[in-house]
């Protein structure tokens, strides 16, 4: 399903899937707070919740710790967020114009909340896809956590910068769980192409896709244009996500595999 937002945002959380209206997405819940400097914002859900700050300087405030963190822009520069379980109440100050993504879940388990910056994060800044197919699907993915590295977690979260005109999460792939892309574009008039099983919707800046469970998916940017895209999702047993490709296109990831087919 395409989630469609208008562009651009208004001042203040801008709600784009919850539980109880996306009930296909399995109790994750994202929106995105957009705030001008000075702005002052206080949250206090009873989820597990991961604030990832797209673009701006801000302080962020929790359990009696204050912390200013800065990131020109999500696509050149790695990760800062703020992981907390239910319950905890956060601020966020602007100190300059902000957008942060907040993605939230039911999780009744506890753990220490974290500020995490590119060194703390699982994958920091993971090339995948070189070396294939002439670099038809060469990105750069940075994986934020999973139960391996935060056992207590329900998400499996993190970013992909997708070069212009190539391919990522590819081959095409399913698995149990949902699983939300929330999309940015560099310039901001590009556009993508998501791949949704059979179908496949045209999506641009500040857009969101969300794949039910086993919906076959992966993603393609228009020449020129930079995507970046936001993956979470919100896994739904003890375990981590167990990845299916589509078989009939996996011999693209041969060393071998022929950019161009022979006759």
């Amino acid at each position: 399903m395409k989630y469609t937002s208008s562009g651009s945002f208004e001042q203040g959380y801008n709600k784009m899937i919850s539980a109880v209206e996306n009930p296909e997405m399995k109790g994750m819940e994202f929106g995105v707070v957009k705030m001008a400097a000075g702005d002052v914002m206080h949250f206090d859900y009873a989820q597990e919740v991961v604030y990832d700050l797209l673009s701006g300087k801000v302080t962020f405030a929790w359990d009696g710790k204050s912390e200013t963190v800065a990131r020109e822009d999500c696509f050149h520069e790695g990760a800062i967020l703020l992981h907390v379980p239910q319950c905890v109440k956060v601020t966020i100050t602007a100190e300059t114009e902000t957008e942060v993504a907040v993605a939230r879940t039911e999780n009744k388990r506890s753990f220490a909340a974290k500020l995490m910056r590119p060194e703390d994060c699982l994958c920091a800044n993971e090339e995948r896809g070189a070396g294939q197919m002439n670099e038809c699907s060469t990105r750069m993915v940075r994986t934020f956590f999973d139960r391996s590295n935060c056992p207590e977690t329900n998400f499996f979260i993190g970013e992909v910068v997708h070069f212009p005109g190539k391919w990522s999460s590819y081959p095409p792939h399913q698995h149990v769980e949902p699983e939300m892309y929330y999309y940015k574009f560099l310039p901001q008039n590009g556009y993508g192409l998501a791949e949704f099983g059979d179908d496949a919707y045209k999506v641009k800046h500040n857009d969101l896709t969300g794949m039910p469970a086993h919906v076959t998916h992966s993603q393609a940017a228009a020449p020129g244009y930079a995507e970046y895209y936001l993956w979470c999702i919100r896994l739904q047993d003890d375990k981590n996500i167990v990845t299916t490709t589509v078989k009939e296109y996996e011999w693209i990831t041969a060393p071998d595999a022929k950019y161009f087919p022979e006759i």
